[in-house]
């Protein structure tokens, strides 16, 4: 795929995110998958890359949101700060695990991945309108426990799926803390570079295991370290860069005009492209 394909993804993910408040890493992955396929490291390794790339421009997309709610007034710095900082913490302590570990295999990545994707298409298509009885609730009033233990599960989320953790984050807010879907979604949103930072952190100072095994450590070889050329750990500039670009753009855009949309459509949308994404990976994951 070329740099200018690339945009136009960033540019689909980035609007998908400011209207849904899901980061854009549903539809990130796939393509950076893609894009590995074409380059010799082993499948678990690639997940590493996969984790990172999308985590990275997930945080480019919740930035841009929380400039637009900025500018607008009506960013929650508060709320997101308090699910968002608990949230950090476990997804970068998840990150060291699965970064300096050999347990996650792609297969896990997959599972856990489409497990996501399940619990997004119910709760986007039959979740009950009565979960949300007080439309003026305020983050700010609700229990601790409650604020922190999203955090908690949000970052893990981040660093196991590389969603931004707003697929969890958005059903969890309408559950638990009886939020409205729009400020479920901008709130989401706002939390998104918080969890994503952490993780994106670790991987950024990272030297991939692939490159470890061919004696960087030891000798720093110019061909060896460029095993995959212009990478910053794992991070893979020619993919990521014109993606964060596209999603800046449009992630921006979107939070403008989300409230000009029934919620009945995005919940539509949301639960389309996540059916569509999980047929496709159920069936990579069978073959």
């Amino acid at each position: 795929m070329i740099p200018l394909s690339y945009f136009i993804v960033g540019c689909v993910g980035g609007f998908l995110a400011g209207l849904l408040g899901v980061g854009g890493g549903l539809i990130f992955i796939p393509f950076i998958e893609e894009y590995l396929k074409s380059h010799p490291i082993s499948s678990d390794e690639s997940v590493k890359y996969v984790l990172a790339n999308s985590i990275a421009i997930v945080f480019a997309s919740g930035i841009s949101g929380i400039f637009r709610q900025y500018k607008q007034g009506n960013w929650d710095w508060k709320g997101s700060l308090n699910i968002g900082i608990p949230g950090a913490i476990a997804s970068f302590g998840m990150s060291y695990l699965i970064e300096n570990g050999h347990w996650y295999s792609k297969s896990s990545f997959q599972t856990i991945f489409l497990g996501f994707l399940l619990i997004s298409i119910y709760n986007m298509l039959f979740s009950k309108k009565g979960q949300v009885t007080d439309q003026t609730t305020e983050v700010t009033f609700q229990p601790n426990w409650k604020k922190w233990t999203i955090g908690l599960i949000a970052g893990t989320t981040v660093s196991l799926s590389g969603l931004g953790g707003g697929v969890i984050m958005v059903p969890l807010f309408r559950m638990l803390l009886k939020m409205p879907m729009k400020k479920a979604t901008a709130l989401s949103l706002s939390i998104v570079p918080i969890l994503a930072f952490a993780s994106l952190l670790k991987y950024t100072n990272a030297i991939p295991y692939a490159l470890i095994n061919k004696g960087v450590f030891e000798v720093i070889n110019h061909d060896q370290y460029w095993l995959i050329p212009n990478h910053l750990g794992y991070i893979l500039l020619p993919i990521v860069l014109p993606m964060m670009f596209g999603t800046i753009i449009t992630t921006s855009y979107a939070q403008k005009k989300v409230n000009s949309i029934p919620v009945l459509w995005l919940r539509i949308i949301f639960a389309l492209i996540s059916i569509t994404i999980l047929v496709k990976t159920l069936f990579k994951l069978l073959k």
